[in-house]
C-alpha cells in the first residue's frame, strides 16, 4: 500500500512539473490570412483555455489565502508556547 501511495505522489509531482513547464513556454501566435477560415473547433479550444486560466487563478488565490491562514495559526501557537515558557 505504501508503494502505491509513493508511486501516486511521484506521478502527481511529475504532472505538476510538466504543467509548470508548459506554462513557462511562450505561446505561438498563428498568422491568419484574410482568406483563411479558422477551424471549427478553434473557438471552443480558446474558450476552454480561457476557462482553465480563470479557474487556475481562482484556485491559486484561494490556496494563497489558506496558506496565509495556516501561517497565522502556526504563528499564534508558537507565540502562545513562547509566552508560557
Amino acid at each position: 500500500m505504501l508503494d502505491l501511495i509513493l508511486e501516486f505522489l511521484l506521478m502527481v509531482s511529475l504532472a505538476i512539473i510538466v504543467y509548470v513547464m508548459a506554462l513557462a513556454v511562450p505561446r505561438v501566435q498563428e498568422e491568419r490570412r484574410d482568406g483563411d477560415l479558422a477551424p471549427k473547433g478553434a473557438h471552443a479550444f480558446e474558450k476552454l483555455d480561457e476557462a482553465l486560466l480563470k479557474s487556475k487563478d481562482k484556485f491559486l488565490r484561494r490556496a494563497k489565502v489558506v496558506v496565509m491562514k495556516a501561517d497565522n495559526l502556526i504563528s499564534k501557537q508558537l507565540r502562545s508556547r513562547k509566552d508560557r515558557e
